[in-house]
């Protein structure tokens, strides 16, 4: 095709055709070239891309180095992940938001942690969730899709953001996103009586670009980054309450579990660090020293 050579970042994906927008807010329908594939190379949503197009359409002809890249779903270059908690229904799995955390801080993206549905419950089961995070520093933010509370702040952390969504089905993701930005009217799901397990209603992902700059993808599902691939030694690092005491234990390679003389652990746990997020934390380094016993059995 000859055309105009451009860049811009690929917004949606379906059939084999990108939808890339451009810093001057066209869009144009692109096909990848044959090479990507002789180069085992997949484009993806998120990617920065180099395109020849026309009036309305062209070609991906390369694609930009990646800062990141998530696998479910496909997305690359996020700046930012909001792990969506819900402050009522479904229980908080806070297992699954300490592996979101862990994966965040293994591929250099923000976690911000936001409690949804404060309208729905007692100020105490939000500020559980907040004590539990509290040491991290991370971002934490009560808010309320249904009455508005707290949206502002959610929507200066997007200006100027790449922006994921992760969390239980049911906690409201859809709707923190059509309270956030009017018009997108994204499918919101509901819970189920029998399970009060969540009903997924996303069906593919898509980057929806904001006015003004920034970008937002919502994920379908909770399954997002739940099998984490981390060595047991590398656990400790991804722990922001933990990595302020690097060097502190006995021993260099001390894991803060059983270990004879662990500093850290007796400091932290005798100031503040929670008890239940310490406790997840040990099963985490213990599910870790399986997966490797077994790989290599």
């Amino acid at each position: 095709m000859k055309g105009i050579n451009d860049k811009g970042i690929i917004i949606k994906g379906i059939g084999g055709f990108y939808s890339v927008l451009t810093d001057d807010g066209n869009t144009y329908v692109c096909k990848a070239r044959g090479l990507f594939r002789k180069q085992q190379k997949t484009p993806v949503i998120g990617d920065w891309v180099e395109f020849d197009h026309d009036e309305e359409s062209g070609y991906l002809i390369a694609i930009l180095p990646r800062r990141n890249e998530l696998v479910r779903p496909a997305v690359a270059n996020i700046d930012k992940l909001f792990i969506v908690i819900s402050a009522s229904r479904p229980s908080a799995d806070l297992l699954l938001v300490d592996k979101l955390i862990i994966c965040c801080e293994k591929l250099h993206i923000m976690p911000i942690i936001v409690i949804n549905k404060c309208d729905d419950a007692p100020n105490h089961e939000s500020e559980a969730i907040v004590d539990e995070y509290r040491l991290t520093d991370y971002p934490i933010y009560k808010v309320s899709a249904a009455t508005g509370d707290g949206l502002d702040a959610l929507k200066n952390e997007l200006r100027g953001s790449i922006v994921c969504l992760a969390g239980q089905s049911a906690v409201g993701k859809s709707s923190l996103l059509n309270a956030i930005i009017p018009g997108i009217k994204l499918a919101v799901g509901d819970l189920s009586r029998k399970t009060e397990r969540g009903r997924h209603t996303t069906r593919h992902a898509e980057l929806i670009p904001l006015n003004g700059s920034g970008a937002v993808l919502d994920t379908p599902g909770f399954s997002l980054l739940d099998s984490i691939e981390v060595e047991p030694e590398e656990i400790k690092n991804y722990y922001p309450e933990l990595r302020r005491h690097k060097g502190e234990c006995r021993f260099n390679g001390c894991l803060h579990v059983t270990e004879p003389g662990c500093a850290v652990k007796q400091e932290l746990l005798g100031n503040g660090f929670n008890k239940e997020r310490y406790s997840r934390y040990v099963r985490l380094v213990n599910e870790a020293v399986e997966i490797r016993r077994h790989r290599y059995d």
